[in-house]
C-alpha cells in the first residue's frame, strides 16, 4: 500500500466548520474544545477499515464522540458491521466546575455530573447523529457532505447503548455474587451482538440469552446438560464456565465443539479486568 499524503489542507479537514460547527448542528448550545472534522477522522478510519467491514473500532479519548460518528458513516456507505467503543471521563471544566460550586454543586451531585463531557456532550452528540435528532426533539438540520451526501435528519441505522465504568469487589466477583455485574463485559467480548442480556433472579443452571451469541455455566454439575443446549444454539461464539477447578474446567473445555472461546469465570474475568496489580518480576 502507497503511503497517504498529507492532507490536513483539504476543505474536508477543516475543524472550524466541520468539527465546531457540525457539533453546533447535533447539540446547540453544549460546547467542546476543538473538536475534530467529521470527515478527517473518517479518512482516516477508512485507511485501515475500508476493507474490515466487521473492525471493532476503540476510541480511548472518545471526546465529542467523532469516531463513533465517522464508523456510522463508514457503515452506511458499504453496509458495513463495524462496532465502534467510546471511552471517556465526565470531566467537568474548571470554569464550570467553579460556577457549579459557587451554586452549591459538587462532584458526586447530580446537577454537576449532568455537566460534565460524557453526559453533556459525548451521548447527545452520538444519539443526535444516529436519531437525527437534536436534544431538544427537533431534526438535525443540514446535510452530511463527502463522499455521499444526505440529510442529517435521516440518521443511521445503528444502535447505541452506554455504560458507567466502576470499580467492583473482586472478592464478590470471586464468589460468583457479582455475576449480573459483569454480564455487560461478557456481552462486548463477545462481540456486543444482539440487545444486551437481562439477568433475572433465576435458580438456572446456566444463562442463555436468547439474542446474545454467549452462554455461561453457572454450575458445573450440570455440564451435560449444558452442552446438549449449546449444541441447539449454533450461532454461539463465546462460553463461560464457572469453576473454581483448574482440572475440571481442562476437562470440561476438551468436550466443547472446536471454534467456540471458551473462558473460565471467575479466573479470566478477573485477570483480564484487574487494575493497579503489582506485576512480579
Amino acid at each position: 500500500n502507497s503511503r497517504p499524503a498529507n492532507g490536513w489542507g483539504e476543505r474536508a479537514t477543516q475543524a472550524r466548520a466541520l468539527g465546531t460547527g457540525l457539533l453546533g448542528d447535533l447539540i446547540p448550545g453544549r460546547k467542546f474544545p476543538f473538536p475534530k472534522s467529521l470527515y478527517a477522522v473518517e479518512d482516516h478510519l477508512r485507511l485501515f477499515v475500508q476493507e474490515k467491514p466487521n473492525a471493532l473500532v476503540l476510541d480511548f479519548f472518545a471526546g465529542s464522540g467523532t469516531t463513533a460518528h465517522a464508523v456510522a458513516r463508514l457503515n452506511r456507505q458499504d453496509g458495513g458491521y463495524r462496532t465502534s467503543i467510546s471511552v471517556t471521563n465526565n470531566e467537568v471544566s474548571e470554569i464550570e466546575a467553579r460556577a457549579l460550586n459557587q451554586r452549591g454543586f459538587f462532584f458526586g451531585d447530580l446537577e454537576f455530573e449532568e455537566q460534565g463531557i460524557c453526559r453533556a456532550v459525548t451521548i447527545p452528540r452520538i444519539r443526535s447523529a444516529l436519531e437525527g435528532k437534536r436534544p431538544d426533539g427537533h431534526d438535525v438540520e443540514g446535510e452530511y457532505k463527502w463522499p455521499d451526501e444526505f440529510p442529517m435528519a435521516e440518521g443511521f441505522d445503528e444502535n447505541l447503548v452506554g455504560f458507567d465504568l466502576a470499580y467492583a469487589d473482586p472478592d464478590e466477583i470471586d464468589v460468583g455474587s457479582q455475576f449480573s455485574a459483569i454480564v455487560p463485559v461478557l456481552w462486548l467480548t463477545a462481540g456486543a451482538g444482539g440487545s444486551l442480556p437481562r439477568v433475572l433472579e433465576t435458580a438456572e443452571p446456566w444463562f442463555f440469552p436468547e439474542t446474545s451469541p454467549f452462554a455461561v455455566l453457572l454450575d458445573e454439575d450440570c455440564f451435560t446438560d449444558f452442552l446438549t443446549c449449546v449444541s441447539k444454539r449454533p450461532d454461539l461464539t463465546h462460553l463461560w464456565l464457572a469453576t473454581d477447578s483448574e482440572p475440571a474446567f481442562i476437562r470440561m473445555r476438551s468436550r466443547i465443539p472446536a471454534g467456540l472461546v471458551v473462558g473460565m469465570l471467575y479466573r479470566d474475568y478477573l485477570r483480564n479486568f484487574r487494575l493497579n496489580v503489582a506485576i512480579a518480576r
